[in-house]
């Protein structure tokens, strides 16, 4: 592109004197920020000089910083990348998918980026300016032989952290007036001659790692030296100068390498406290360093009354014993007086020892304690440092008092933390930039891993998409959230409510949809507006395009292909009563056929009853009949028994060897009579057992019939069915 005549006689200005005075220019003005700055890192750090080495401090400033910067920044950044307007594109959509993961895996794959938000944080809350720098880092690799036909192996576009002290720019009221940004080098002779060549032969070395900038001592060590090289990004010119201390000539001058949309490679710095009058940050720590100063003397003050905290005293010169009972003062030890009843007189041991009162010292240390205390509030006050971030409580509070706590503690962290996701999303925009123009569409590829989605086959069209405009169509923006610590089930949470929200949508779209169909493609529409809006639902925002294009494809055909016509509803509505008027019609006469049976069972059953009980009664007059006869058998059997008893006995009267006397005279039944009489009771006692196992036996059998009876009538009966479907009996 040719050179306007305006535009030469501009850059004819920059030369390396006037770039030479605009860095003194800017040193000048920034003198005491950087004064400031490196006290301040040395009171976080606690060093002290030789003479201050028994000086006691509280160091306030590590514990606020420590507490600030995880509830800031604690973690790499979770990257989304959207369209500017959210219509239907597939090829943007995928390019966005693109670029989202091609940054999210430089996140995740280099700590570069990680480490340079880290340390840029840190130096907003310890000087005030914190400052990163990206570029681009392309690997080559030789194709053969010669070495000058190489390949581009890998790319990167690296974060780099640019020391607070290092970085310098256009000392304006504001940063959108800054019209160049510079940053601070250091490099070595051949680490110079790689990147510049023959110009860096002359350079002075004047830098040692181990002096100070404020020191000018000779240097001790010449081959730890480096020199001190000036990246200098000018925006009106829309070029890139380099220059060495204590060299006259640029070391190089190339117009705009990277072509960011905003030219400088750094975002706006993360700045402490600044006013619309100057770049100049004020730290955090000068806001508060009377109170801080303060609470170290106040703690030397403690140090000191600690030590006089002690048992000491004096005691009466003539009596040494009494030195030796403080000196060896060890339990249960007793020390001779050597004068008991003139060491009693003087008032034994309180009249001759007087000890230091501490009384007074403790009561001071308490005080001392309570103002130190005082002032560390103050000093939280100051800062927003809340009771709920520094993890401290009082049981009394209220579950109300600490959520209002904590609520003061977010407002007043807000602007702090928003300021530096903005810095972490503008340094992100610079990387997406990066990726864009300078990456190789394999390496793209690669990063994303879009080959191995579904959408592969729009990934080429997305890369040119890409190339062709960076920036324009795309929104860089990083979750709130995602820099500190949070809960870690905010993303199953996410899932969950989309998941939730998007099945009841189609829930209610597909009852819709049977009652009207022409709704399907405001549905569809209403569909991707609710998916496009959930930041977790993007991924399958591809998935829901293709399901209403399949729905609308399906339509389309329907449309096509028209079936015939459905039936008129009210002919449906006759027809469908007519069929109920004739099922009920077949119900009622398969109701009266089944009432019809049960009573003809019933009547049955009835009449077996009846039957039965006759046969009953029939069986029990056959048995009373059987009983009497028995009886009767029995009576018989019984009185011819008796007679031939009384025939036996008149027998034996008249035969002598039926009859016995005993020794008085007296007769008795010999002892053929008795057995006879025995057997004749046996043969009783069998035919009565007899008598009454036949009883038993015709009443068990009478049992057994009855509940039988009883069993066949209260059984439930079964309903039998012919071939054709209808009530045949019951069972």
């Amino acid at each position: 592109m040719a050179i306007e005549p305006a535009q030469k006689q501009q850059d004819l200005a920059y030369t390396a004197e006037f770039w030479r005075d605009e860095l003194a220019r800017y040193t000048e003005q920034y003198e005491g920020f950087c004064t400031a700055g490196r006290k301040i890192i040395q009171r976080y750090k606690d060093e002290r000089r030789d003479s201050e080495g028994d000086v006691s401090r509280f160091n306030i400033l590590w514990s606020n910083v420590r507490i600030l910067k995880p509830a800031i920044y604690a973690k790499a950044p979770k990257v989304e990348v959207s369209r500017r307007n959210r219509d239907r594109n597939d090829v943007a959509r995928v390019a966005s998918m693109v670029l989202e993961r091609a940054i999210q895996f430089e996140l995740t794959q280099y700590p570069d980026f990680h480490s340079a938000m880290s340390n840029s944080v840190e130096d907003r809350l310890l000087p005030g300016r914190g400052v990163s720098w990206v570029r681009y880092e392309p690997e080559f690799a030789s194709v053969s032989d010669d070495e000058l036909e190489e390949i581009v192996t890998n790319e990167r576009s690296p974060c780099d952290y640019v020391f607070w002290g290092d970085f310098a720019h256009d000392p304006a009221r504001t940063w959108e007036e800054v019209s160049w940004v510079a940053r601070r080098v250091f490099m070595t002779r051949k680490e110079g001659t790689e990147r510049f060549g023959d110009a860096f032969a002359d350079v002075p070395l004047t830098h040692s790692p181990e002096q100070k900038e404020s020191e000018n001592k000779p240097l001790r060590d010449e081959k730890k030296t480096k020199a001190v090289v000036w990246e200098i990004w000018c925006k009106p010119s829309k070029t890139v100068y380099w220059i060495a201390k204590d060299h006259d000539a640029f070391l190089d001058e190339r117009p705009d390498p990277m072509g960011f949309e905003g030219f400088f490679p750094c975002p706006k710095p993360l700045f402490a406290t600044v006013t619309t009058d100057s770049l100049i940050p004020t730290a955090d720590f000068r806001l508060y360093q009377d109170q801080a100063t303060e609470i170290d003397e106040i703690s030397a003050r403690i140090r000191h009354l600690t030590k006089c905290l002690k048992v000491a005293g004096v005691y009466a010169a003539d009596e040494p014993a009494l030195a030796r009972l403080m000196k060896e003062g060890a339990d249960g030890v007793l020390v001779p007086v050597t004068n008991w009843p003139a060491f009693m007189e003087k008032g034994g041991m309180s009249g001759a020892v007087s000890l230091l009162p501490l009384k007074e010292i403790v009561g001071a240390l308490q005080q001392l304690y309570v103002s130190r205390e005082a002032c560390k509030q103050t000093i939280y006050e100051i800062t927003g440092i809340s009771d709920i971030l520094r993890g401290a409580s009082q049981a009394q509070e209220t579950a109300t008092a600490q959520q209002i706590k904590s609520q003061f503690a977010s407002i007043r962290l807000n602007e702090m933390k928003e300021d530096v996701q903005r810095y972490a999303r503008d340094l992100l925009r610079l990387k997406a930039e990066v990726i864009c123009t300078k990456y190789q569409p394999e390496t793209i590829l690669m990063a994303s891993g879009i080959a191995n989605t579904q959408d592969r086959e729009l990934a080429p069209q997305a890369i040119a998409l890409l190339k062709s405009d960076p920036l324009r169509s795309w929104s860089i923006d990083i979750e709130t959230d995602s820099l500190v610590e949070m809960d870690q089930t905010s993303e199953k949470q996410e899932r969950m409510e989309f998941l939730a929200a998007s099945s009841q949508f189609l829930d209610k779209t597909i009852q819709a949809a049977q009652i009207a169909p022409d709704i399907m493609p405001l549905a569809n529409q209403m569909l991707l507006f609710g998916v496009r809006g959930f930041k977790i639902g993007r991924e399958l925002e591809g998935e829901f395009e293709r399901f209403t294009e399949a729905v609308k494809n399906k339509q389309e055909q329907a449309a096509a292909n028209p079936q015939p016509p459905p039936p008129d509803p009210e002919m449906l509505k006759l027809q469908a009563q007519a069929a109920e008027s004739q099922a009920n019609m077949q119900l009622e006469q398969q109701k009266m056929q089944l009432e019809q049976q049960v009573q003809a069972a019933s009547g049955q059953m009835e009449a077996q009853k009846l039957q039965f009980e006759a046969q009953l009664e029939q069986q029990k007059l056959s048995f009373e009949k059987w009983k009497a006869e028995l009886e009767a058998q029995t009576k018989i059997q019984i009185a011819q028994m008796q007679i031939e008893a009384s025939m036996r006995e008149k027998r034996m009267d008249k035969n002598s060897d039926l009859v016995a006397y005993d020794e008085a005279g007296e007769p008795k039944p010999s002892p053929t009579i008795q057995s006879v009489v025995e057997q004749v009771q046996r043969s009783n006692a069998e035919l009565f057992s007899a008598l009454v196992d036949a009883m038993n036996q015709s009443n068990s059998q009478q049992t057994q019939a009855i509940a039988a009876l009883a069993d066949q009538m209260s059984r439930p009966r079964t309903v039998q069915r012919g071939p054709d479907g209808r009530i045949a009996g019951l069972h």
